[in-house]
């Protein structure tokens, strides 16, 4: 199975390259050329991957943490799921917006 990393690469001095994914913490490939940066960038996450367990883990925090304010929007969340007038109605939404993008 492939997994995909975002890279971030940068050229700190000419013809040296370092390329790193924030979501692998640690993990940096450096090279003279992007590709050589980005190949060994992947060698380490899949080091990585092997030397690692993932686990999920539930912690206790106070609301401040959490921001338990309602949102307004889940009020009315799936409320026209079953009117049998939605889809007509989206469709004429649609084709006004198409329309105005015409238009313009």
């Amino acid at each position: 199975m492939q997994v995909r990393y975002t890279a971030m690469i940068r050229e700190p001095s000419p013809g040296n390259y370092v390329a790193i994914a924030p979501a692998a913490p640690g993990c940096r490939g450096e090279g003279r050329s992007r590709r050589e940066a980005l190949d060994r960038l992947t060698i380490a996450i899949e080091d990585w991957l092997q030397s690692m367990e993932i686990a999920i883990i539930e912690v206790n925090a106070p609301p401040k943490v959490l921001n338990l304010s309602p949102n307004p929007w889940l009020d009315s969340a799936g409320s026209f799921a079953d009117d049998p007038t939605l889809d007509a109605l989206l469709t004429e939404i649609y084709a006004e917006r198409d329309a105005e993008r015409s238009a313009t």
